[in-house]
């Protein structure tokens, strides 16, 4: 127990429950205030105000009072200093049970050595930022903020189906280790913004096994799964969530397409001249960038590899035919006649790459169709992966995976 290090008492003797009801201290009264300038601290001494408690064991109530005990815990900042409550707890005795017992108070866990809400406090902070961060923001014990924010974390995500129904759902991996292919799935309500759970890794059994876990009427529930194009999402999907509309996200359907502009250009490259092909190199950007948001200066370079290599211009006006197609108002039905044209147009096109994208989306026109229903996309899904990049590289990765999820699902809940 901490010691008292100033003896500079304040209490208003006119109002003496004025600084209770301030500091919202229902279950005690504040006796006294005492401060430790030189720390930045203040100590509120406060005292049980009950007369008697329902024993721990057999609920009766008993008044004979056994022995005072008094302990120090941490509350929340009070004017940009420390503040720390000194309670003066009761002991009380049962006689039927014939052993002491102290009652437990709302504000403060037993065994706690911070008030609930001050712990609250710390996990809000860790939503955004660290725990190095939050424990040397508050001059508070790395371990002891740690332990307080993984508590909560695992008592409020365990490893269970969703509490309420998820209508959309999106799907998508991101990487654990960049590089060495531990990748972790990410399941992400796409209507409420937030991650749902993230699975150990892309399996389809790991996938499988979770969506079991749901009830029937969960999985009934599910009206669209947005995903890319990996095939162990689609077959899980098909199995497990058949009344649910598949959608092949719209922006991995671009990033391939990019891919195959790419390799065109790489192998035109290797038939130019030097100078011709550092300019190509240099300016390779251009060619998978949106048209439109090319200033002058980028648009001039661009038409001057168009002009000056026919197969590269042939390429670059399909993809942007093709994004144009994704961003036009139009139905499935009609959507399906212009990809159809899309596709017979690619490949003779001469660009064996654009010939090869066009069979993958042929091989995949059903769930790329189902975009123009609803127009929904794996945006949300990118996005707070993105986020949660930046929870393990401000952790400097995550050697824990239960560690890991449970940071994930904290900053990812929609409550930050």
């Amino acid at each position: 127990m901490e010691s008292i290090p100033h003896p500079d008492f304040l209490i208003n003797a006119a109002d003496p429950q004025a600084l209770t009801r301030l500091l919202d201290l229902p279950e005690v009264e504040v006796i006294a205030i005492e401060q430790a300038t030189w720390l930045a601290r203040r100590y509120i001494q406060c005292r049980v105000v009950t007369d008697g408690a329902n024993c721990s064991r057999c609920a009766g109530y008993s008044h004979t009072l056994h022995q005072y005990h008094t302990r120090t815990v941490r509350d929340l900042p009070w004017a940009g200093w420390a503040c720390y409550r000194q309670i003066t707890t009761r002991r009380w005795w049962c006689a039927r049970c014939r052993t002491p017992f102290t009652a437990p108070l709302a504000a403060v866990a037993p065994c706690a050595r911070t008030t609930r809400r001050y712990a609250a406090h710390l996990v809000a902070g860790c939503r955004t930022g660290t725990v190095q961060q939050v424990a040397r923001q508050e001059a508070h014990g790395y371990k002891a903020v740690e332990g307080i924010v993984y508590r909560h974390a695992t008592a409020q995500y365990p490893a269970a189906p969703p509490a309420t129904p998820i209508y959309r759902l999106g799907l998508d991996e991101i990487a654990a280790r960049k590089g060495h292919g531990h990748f972790k799935l990410v399941l992400v309500d796409l209507d409420g913004g937030r991650v749902i759970e993230q699975l150990p890794d892309r399996d389809k059994a790991t996938l499988r096994r979770y969506l079991l876990s749901w009830s029937a009427a969960a999985r009934a529930a599910v009206t669209e799964v947005a995903v890319d194009f990996w095939a162990a999402y689609h077959e899980v999907a098909a199995e497990l969530l058949p009344q649910a509309r598949v959608v092949g996200d719209r922006f991995h359907v671009q990033k391939h397409l990019n891919e195959a502009v790419q390799i065109t250009r790489r192998r035109v490259q290797q038939t130019l001249g030097a100078e011709d092909a550092a300019f190509v190199r240099r300016h390779r950007q251009l060619l998978v960038c949106n048209e439109e948001d090319l200033d002058a200066p980028a648009g001039v370079n661009l038409t001057v590899m168009k002009v000056g290599i026919p197969l590269l211009d042939r390429v670059h006006t399909r993809k942007e035919r093709f994004r144009g197609l994704f961003n036009a108002p139009l139905e499935r039905a009609s959507a399906a006649e212009e990809l159809q044209c899309w596709v017979a147009d690619a490949r003779q096109s001469g660009a064996a790459a654009l010939r090869e994208f066009a069979g993958f989306v042929v091989r995949w026109e059903e769930p790329i169709l189902n975009y123009f229903v609803n127009r929904t996309s794996s945006g949300m899904v990118e996005g707070l992966n993105n986020k949660i990049k930046l929870i393990k590289r401000q952790a400097f990765g995550f050697r824990n995976d239960e560690h890991f999820r449970l940071r994930v699902l904290l900053a990812c809940d929609g409550a930050a």
